[in-house]
């Protein structure tokens, strides 16, 4: 782990040798090379999560949006909300300060109802269903998968909104290590230290990733420290047996302020601490040049420690979260058209809590474990060349819950002479109540035993042209939501809807005509509402639109500037549901390529200084600026 130095002065002195030491090996290679122009960025054609298999993104029939390593590094995300706020049809609500509890909101869907995963293996969950993406780093991603949509036919529950699959980076192939040496630092107190290196040598290959991150806040008592490390090592055991085996840790303090109106406003004294590890081994068998088989195990443990709260919520009391996890996968290829997907998973979780005041909890106030087994089929077939139809079947059977049976069915055509991309598809998918729904102790139901369930369909159409150097896409969605929990003030009870809708358009253009220009923009409408209440859905917003445009006026220097304007929302709970405000947040980004071990950067996060909040009561970050390098060896 990282510490931070106590010495401005030992600090800087550290930096400026990094720095001249990285410039000085550039400039003594005798014949250094010249900077290479890059292809245009474009999005990936091979996508993962829609089929759990290696296919173009064009032949899955889904909506599939993928954010890259190039892109993560070009537009400076550092953690993984930032990246997510790229995608159409996705809104992150968040609190406002560093580390803070954020909403995902894919699709009009709540924040229990879209799966995230490492690499396929599912993250262990805390009492809300919700994944704590606020405190995880971009350090070791190669890239984010996000499937928008239904998808229990393949992912079981909690997929009502769809899958973020993080996607992490490994050294398999590289004939040399890499090193790379990062620092960051800026406006309220932000520091940030990173170290990774990536290699392969005979049969073994690895990836490690270590960071440090400090910031102040701009409020009081906003401050978080957080640690982080990752590796990933495999070995190629013999010509058709790999195994890999990935472990992650990280701790996080994070103050926490409260609602900058009402009871507990800047409170001084709370915190939250949490942390998670996990350690996950997985076998692959190519059985056959046909038949491949893979079989992965994960044990994930989360806890969270919430300090000097006020007796409401329980003074101090400890959450602990533990996930089991096995899946076998069985991947057949029947002909050169078609592939079989097959599997069984087994998944064990539980969820405790403790308090230390007596009153309103008791000292174990919740003390849950629940199982869940499931089989899955996939069929993925070119029914005519550039026609596919993919179909799918998953049944769910749960300790605690009712059984589900889920399915799945899409297809895609590609014209052959325009290469216009038709799709359509059609799935069922449910997500079991999370422990917090369903715990008295925490506002929650206990006869919330009925899973929430939902139809999904969705239409759209994608064209290239201008010699694939820019795109248009069109998307139509709908959701039909069944027993959707909601909340009612001032802490429940919650309620259990009758019916619930969700629909709307994503519509995307990008255009890049040369490696020094790139630009493009994403529009997304939603209507998200309550059916039974006659109410809107609160923190969906109705329209959203995305930019981004960028610049290379000399081919080692660009500079990039995007935006992210949010129309027409509504926050509060029951009677004090209302109207909020539209905001317009804007960041620029700049980049200079010293030499070749050396990359300086740059960034101006709310531009504008927009005064908004995501969360109804909970202000967001003011303008900040921070700047950093990047060494590479």
């Amino acid at each position: 782990m990282f510490t931070q130095t106590t010495s401005g002065r030992s600090r800087l002195t550290a930096i400026t040798v990094a720095l001249l030491a990285a410039c000085s090996a550039d400039a003594a290679d005798p014949q250094p090379s010249k900077p290479k122009t890059k292809p245009a960025t474009v999005i990936p054609e091979v996508v993962i999560t829609a089929t759990k298999t290696e296919t173009e993104s064009w032949r899955t029939a889904s909506s599939v949006t993928v954010i890259d390593r190039k892109k993560i590094e070009e537009q400076q995300f550092k953690m993984v909300p930032d990246a997510l706020r790229q995608v159409p049809g996705l809104v992150i609500a968040d609190r406002g300060t560093p580390g803070s509890t954020n909403g995902i909101f894919l699709r009009g869907t709540n924040s229990d109802q879209t799966l995230v995963v490492i690499d396929g293996r599912p993250v262990p969950a805390n009492l809300a269903g919700l994944y704590n993406i606020e405190t995880m780093t971009l350090d070791n991603v190669e890239r984010i998968e996000v499937l928008r949509g239904p998808a229990a036919s393949l992912y079981g529950g909690k997929t009502l909104g769809g899958v973020i699959n993080i996607i992490t980076r490994s050294g398999r192939g590289l004939k040399k290590s890499e090193t790379t040496l990062s620092w960051e630092g800026g406006s309220f107190g932000w520091s940030r230290e990173g170290l990774s290196n990536r290699g392969a040598a005979g049969i073994y290959d690895w990836s490690l990733e270590l960071s440090r991150t400090d910031t102040q806040g701009y409020r009081i008592n906003s401050q978080m420290q957080l640690n982080n490390a990752a590796t990933k090592f495999g070995a190629q055991l013999a010509e058709s047996l790999r195994f890999d085996l990935d472990l992650r840790y990280y701790n996080a303090d994070v103050g926490s302020p409260g609602a900058s109106t009402g009871f507990g406003a800047n409170d001084p004294n709370d915190h939250v601490l949490s942390e998670f590890w996990s350690i996950s081994p997985r076998l692959v068998w190519e059985t056959s040049k046909r038949w491949t088989q893979t079989l992965t195990y994960q044990f994930g443990n989360f806890r969270q420690a919430a300090t000097n709260f006020t007796p409401t919520f329980g003074l101090n009391n400890r959450i602990t979260s533990r996930n089991h996890f096995f899946e076998y996968q069985s991947v057949f290829k029947v002909a050169d058209w078609w592939t079989l997907t097959a599997g069984a998973w087994l998944q064990d979780i539980g969820y405790s809590r403790s308090s230390d005041n007596a009153f309103p909890f008791s000292a174990y106030d919740v003390d849950q474990a629940e199982t869940n087994w499931a089989v899955f089929l996939q069929s993925k077939a070119e029914i005519l060349p550039g026609w596919n139809l993919n179909t799918g079947i998953r049944h769910d059977e749960y300790s605690d819950f009712n059984d589900a049976t889920t399915w799945r069915a899409g297809t895609s055509w590609r014209m052959p002479w325009t290469q216009t991309v038709l799709h359509a598809n059609y799935g069922t998918a449910f997500a079991p109540a999370s422990p917090q729904n369903r715990e008295a102790a925490l506002f929650g139901n206990p006869a919330f035993l009925k899973p929430e369930q939902s139809k999904g369909v969705e239409f759209g159409i994608e064209q290239p042209f201008a010699d694939n150097k820019a795109s248009v896409s069109l998307t139509y969605f709908h959701n039909s939501i069944n027993n959707l929990i909601v909340f009612t003030p001032p802490f429940g009870p919650l309620q259990q809807i009758n019916k619930a809708r969700t629909q709307g358009l994503e519509a995307a253009f990008q255009w890049q005509p040369c490696d020094r220009f790139g630009f493009s923009t994403q529009y997304t409408y939603l209507d998200a509402d309550d059916l039974t209440a006659g109410t809107r859905l609160v923190r969906r917003p109705r329209h959203t639109i995305m930019g981004d445009v960028w610049v290379k006026p000399v081919p080692k220097f660009r500079l990039g500037l995007g935006a992210l304007y949010v129309i027409d929302r509504e926050d509060g709970f029951g009677a004090a549901q209302r109207d909020v405000e539209d905001y317009l947040r804007l960041r620029l980004t700049a980049s200079y390529t010293v030499c070749k071990n050396c990359d300086l950067f740059a960034r101006v996060e709310n531009l504008l200084g927009e005064r908004y909040s995501e969360v109804l009561g909970f202000p967001s970050m003011r303008t900040g600026a921070y700047a950093g390098f990047r060494l590479r060896f």
